[in-house]
């Protein structure tokens, strides 16, 4: 097959590693892989994989900005030109792009929804799904069925995988130097998050707990790896609450397995969750996982068995699970056993992959466009 995908950066985040690892491991089976976006920190890792890149004028969240009208005539000159029998779209600004191009080549279309969107009436009217769109989650299943009226045929539930190959645990020494080069004490247990700093993924709350987790056990510190819009404001709470010094902000200047590498608990206080990539990631770096009981969570996440759910918002729920995770070692070891049992079942990157691969070939056979 000749796959196009289109998305509107490559800057990191999980739909970009998401799109990333699913078109690099498309090409290593044998098929034609491109990816149209307005480029970024990823877009040379393409490249030295072999996957070609076409650079559009899409960095907007507008879907009727002007700029989709040159990006319209730049994707089906290159389909044209490229024989794409094939395009799938990640982000809602591509998805209305790929729709018309879509219809007016004939190109068969695949979308992933990553994630909720509001019910907005425009949205409703123009759902520019595709033939077959890709729930990650039994909950953004759920959301497609009630709020946007997607049919049950349309919809493929695949959830996002991740490798589960397991390399050796670092030594003692490799992970001191790592904590050092990080800016971390080496005698503190690391608690911390890896993902994007926006409102959605609720780490105000994680930083209105930790006063309480330090009133209980000062030996900790933590580690929020990521950038984005939030972060001048997370930074002032740190400085409202008094826990400056016991916050390290770091951009993802490494692989993000560095940074599980060094955690003893990752927390994932989101608000609203697609699925949870980076739960998953952690999940097979054996770090055991607090997170919200939002959104496509509770699919990765059995309470008590493979994970602690909390209720979201709740800076208290959040410190008493901290706190439990760091006081029982028992707890802790045992979560770790059913969690990397239950990725390396239901959410390995070798299932994800083979059941997208089946469904873009029932895609194609079954005709050109719906919706």
């Amino acid at each position: 097959m000749n796959i196009l995908h289109i998305t509107t950066h490559l800057n990191h985040g999980g739909i970009v590693r998401y799109l990333c690892s699913l078109a690099v491991a498309l090409k290593e089976k044998g098929h034609t892989v491109s990816v149209a976006s307005s480029g970024g920190d990823n877009e040379a890792f393409l490249r030295s994989r072999g996957i070609a890149h076409l650079s559009l004028p899409i960095r907007t969240k507008n879907q009727v900005d002007p700029r989709l009208i040159a990006c319209n005539y730049i994707v089906q000159d290159y389909i044209r030109k490229n024989r794409i029998e094939l395009m799938h779209a990640h982000t809602r600004v591509t998805q209305v792009l790929a729709t018309y191009v879509s219809k007016r080549m004939h190109v068969p279309l695949v979308t992933t929804c990553h994630g909720f969107f509001r019910p907005r009436l425009h949205r409703r009217l123009f759902p520019c799904w595709g033939n077959r769109v890709i729930a990650i989650s039994q909950a953004v299943k759920d959301h497609l069925k009630k709020d946007f009226k997607v049919s049950e045929d349309a919809i493929c539930l695949i959830h996002s995988g991740v490798e589960t190959s397991q390399l050796a645990p670092l030594s003692a020494e490799e992970k001191a130097a790592l904590k050092e080069a990080v800016g971390l004490p080496k005698d503190c247990y690391v608690i911390g998050n890896t993902g994007r700093f926006s409102s959605v993924k609720g780490l105000e709350y994680l930083l209105r707990a930790i006063p309480q987790v330090l009133v209980r056990r000062r030996d900790v510190i933590f580690l929020l790896v990521g950038y984005g819009k939030e972060e001048v404001r997370l930074r002032g709470i740190t400085e409202e609450t008094g826990i400056k010094n016991k916050i390290v902000f770091h951009k993802p200047e490494r692989t993000i397995g560095d940074y599980l590498d060094i955690m003893d608990i990752f927390v994932a206080p989101s608000i609203q969750e697609g699925l949870g990539l980076s739960i998953l990631e952690a999940q097979t770096k054996h770090v055991p996982v607090i997170a919200s009981n939002v959104g496509g969570i509770p699919d990765i996440i059995e309470h008590r068995t493979s994970g602690l759910l909390v209720a979201p918002k709740d800076p208290q729920a959040l410190a008493e699970a901290i706190v439990r995770l760091l006081n029982e070692k028992a707890l802790r070891e045992y979560i770790v056993q059913n969690a990397s049992r239950r990725v390396a079942e239901h959410f390995s990157f070798s299932r994800m992959v083979d059941e997208t691969e089946r469904l873009y070939k029932e895609t194609i056979a079954g005709g050109c466009y719906s919706a």
